[in-house]
């Protein structure tokens, strides 16, 4: 119970005041607080906002004509240190009157008290946390905690609903989000907390969560046990491996086969030719929907790919019949003498599209049915590994669509780890047609309901437009770098960035969340210190206790 500040006066919408002596040296920045007077005889306002600039004074100091004396002496008996204050600003976050939400319009008297979370003045008979929570935008029903405010034992809700478009009490389309921190931070381990409240909230969301670095496969006993905390309360999860899921268009098989780097294999030509030839080639053994042909009579295999590919060879090159037999004599040549390797790299690329888990089923379970898939992706230092994911990624986005514009919804949220691979702030050639589909996606699936949420150590490394349309932004240690603290400040402001280098130095694992899922607030969004809970525990207590949340461990 702590009286932070007194204010002075009210201007452009934010409190300017005096902090009080107790509180004087105390860090202040970026803490939430109450003020509460009566507006005339008959309405009492009670507003929560949040302190955003603290500074230490001494006018006396200040005065010029002082400064030979400090010059001289250092300091000025019986003036320096006791004549100090701090000066500091508030803004208004959310209001209400006479306990109902209103308008932020607040113009408290001088001398009114910004007064701390848990201050009996604003409380009384009322917990603190219930009168913290009855500030949020939304009903309780969708409120669940994920922490707790930076060094206080208040808990921070977030709003969990619905994305799907149709759905009644949902939010009309989907939320995206980023999590942003350096390796060790916990965005990681922020992500397994958002991720665990929505889905189990939304029993009918699904999500598909590739998994690079085993954080959600393998979890370590420190880690938490995402995929065990679903199985508990009820929602089932299915791991795939990367290296388990089928593919099915030619155009795929040609890509795969160029990755195990066959051209070596099969001809000594220039890498343009050599896939002109082999696109020619794999046409022998593609249905009417483009459709490797893996079982009958037209089944490709090796031999045949090879008689295919080789009786194409003279139509891509000039010369008399001499010169285009001798070019041919040498590609079968190339592949008699690499037949072994060639057939392996074959056979590998080929169990890829015989068996698996098809993957068009994959993302409509996940889009339609609020399956919950994580892929072992086994690293994306493979190429292969990147090119399925990057396939994925894109099928998300235009089934997506497809279900849309058959008048069909979505609800679902696709986590992608490391998102400057395919998404980068500067793309090569190579990743701009990915880049650029991704980004289109995160631009108009809100409305199809299908959410993406991106994790990575920079906000900078990722594309700006993409960042810019994330709804929600969390971010942890380790924003350093200027081009960072500029993706932060075009989000959530100066003052936002002055909290943040704050809360840094305040805490082991903190983070500062801001955005749609903030649940306190109004339409202006506020930049809210968060410890993330350590355990499942405290947070399955913590949500029992105060929601009708209903989580369980076994």
């Amino acid at each position: 119970m702590t009286q932070y500040i007194s204010i002075s006066s009210t201007r452009n919408r934010k409190f300017y005041g005096v902090v009080r002596s107790d509180s004087i040296g105390n860090e202040l920045l970026g803490k939430l607080g109450f003020i509460r007077f009566k507006a005339g005889h008959k309405q009492e306002i009670t507003v929560l906002c949040q302190i955003t600039s603290v500074d230490r004074r001494n006018i006396i100091h200040e005065d010029p004509s002082f400064g030979p004396v400090i010059s001289n002496k250092g300091s000025i008996p019986y003036l320096s240190g006791i004549g100090d204050y701090e000066e500091s600003v508030a803004k208004p976050i959310a209001q209400q009157v006479d306990g109902k939400p209103a308008a932020l319009r607040a113009n408290p008297p001088s001398g009114t008290h910004i007064v701390s979370l848990d201050d009996e003045s604003v409380s009384q008979s009322v917990n603190s946390q219930k009168v913290f929570n009855s500030f949020s935008s939304t009903e309780s029903q969708f409120l669940r905690y994920g922490g707790t405010l930076v060094g206080e034992s208040i808990k921070v809700p977030f709003i969990c609903k619905s994305f799907d478009p149709k759905s009644k009490n949902g939010w009309g389309e989907a939320r995206h989000a980023g999590f942003f921190g350096r390796s060790g931070s916990g965005k990681t381990h922020a992500a397994k907390i958002m991720l665990a409240l929505s889905l189990v909230s939304m029993p009918r969301m699904g999500a598909f969560v590739p998994d690079a670095k085993g954080d959600f496969v393998k979890p370590s006993q420190q880690d938490l046990d995402l995929k065990k905390f679903f199985i508990d309360n009820g929602r089932s999860v299915e791991i795939v491996s990367i290296k388990e899921l089928k593919l099915d268009q030619v155009d795929h098989f040609r890509e795969l086969l160029i990755i195990e780097d066959v051209q070596k294999l099969m001809i000594n030509a220039a890498a343009d030719k050599f896939r002109t030839i082999l696109d020619i080639a794999l046409s022998d053994f593609s249905d009417d929907d483009d459709k490797l042909i893996v079982s009958g009579d037209k089944a490709i295999t090796l031999e045949r790919l090879l008689e295919s590919f080789n009786s194409r060879i003279e139509l891509y090159y000039s010369g008399s019949d001499r010169d285009l037999q001798k070019r041919l004599d040498q590609a079968r040549n190339v592949q008699d003498s690499n037949k072994s390797k060639l057939n392996a790299r074959f056979q590998k690329v080929l169990k890829t599209f015989r068996e698996g888990q098809d993957i068009n089923e994959l993302i409509a379970k996940v889009l339609q049915e609020g399956k919950i898939y994580f892929l072992d992706a086994h690293g994306y230092d493979e190429d292969m590994n990147r090119f399925i994911l990057e396939l994925i990624y894109k099928r998300f986005r235009r089934r997506a669509s497809n279900l849309f514009y058959e008048g069909k919804y979505s609800n679902a949220i696709v986590y992608v780890d490391e998102a400057n691979r395919f998404i980068p702030q500067s793309p090569t050639e190579d990743q701009k047609e990915l880049a650029k589909e991704l980004i289109d996606g995160i631009k108009t699936t809100r409305q199809y309901g299908l959410a993406w949420w991106f994790a990575d150590q920079r906000p900078a490394a990722i594309s700006k437009d993409a960042f810019t349309q994330l709804g929600t932004y969390f971010f942890g240690k380790g924003m350093t770098a200027a081009a960072d603290r500029e993706n932060m400040e075009s989000v959530i402001g100066k003052e936002g960035v002055q909290i943040y280098e704050y809360v840094m130095t305040a805490s082991s694992r903190p983070f500062i969340a801001s955005g749609q899922f903030i649940g306190i607030g109004g339409e202006d969004s506020v930049t809210v210190p968060i410890e993330f809970f350590g355990n499942w525990k405290d947070m399955i207590d913590f949500n029992n206790q105060d929601f009708d949340a209903h989580l369980s461990s076994s």
